[in-house]
């Protein structure tokens, strides 16, 4: 069994940015949304990496709505500051 530097560190930070984000979510904060996407696009590469398809896809589109998510919020955020 080799270990792969790169593809160890990538996943690790992740996996780490992914539950900071959840932590982030829960108190409502828009950097949750932010940290969120980056944490699924390093985890999408690392299933690249690794010839994972279906989990590279699912990260994908994760990634994709935590952008959609983030620009919804912004756009309320903005909206209520009008008013």
């Amino acid at each position: 069994m080799q270990f792969e530097f790169p593809k160890t560190i990538i996943e690790i930070s992740s996996a780490i940015l992914i539950l900071v984000a959840f932590e982030l979510m829960n108190r409502k904060s828009i950097k949750g949304f932010s940290t969120m996407a980056v944490g699924q696009i390093l985890a999408a590469m690392v299933c690249i990496m690794t010839s994972l398809w279906f989990l590279a896809i699912m990260h994908s589109i994760n990634f994709l709505l935590m952008v959609r998510g983030y620009r919804k919020w912004k756009s309320q955020k903005k909206e209520e500051q009008t008013l």
